[in-house]
């Protein structure tokens, strides 16, 4: 079972610095597109979409999105871990 959680951390870790490198890239190059950016925007877009339905960014131009994925994402750990929990 050890990696089994090894894996759902290792997996989390990965999905949290794609997400962290995209919003560098949208504050050091925000309309660069070529492969790298394109695969970061491809995987992260998913992650985001939800959260500025929920709360469009207006006329503040602060995408909290981000924030609210990275949350979501370590809740979403924190279950999983438990489910695993449960199940062992």
């Amino acid at each position: 079972m050890h990696s089994l959680y090894t894996i759902i951390n290792y997996t989390f870790q990965i999905l949290n610095l794609i997400l962290l490198i995209r919003v560098v890239l949208s504050w050091l190059a925000p309309y660069t597109h070529n492969d790298f950016t394109d695969v970061v925007y491809t995987i992260t877009e998913p992650m985001l979409k939800p959260f500025r339905m929920i709360f469009p960014m207006g006329y503040s131009r602060i995408d909290i999105s981000p924030m609210l994925a990275y949350l979501a994402l370590k809740a979403i750990k924190i279950l999983l871990f438990y489910i695993v929990d449960l199940l062992v």
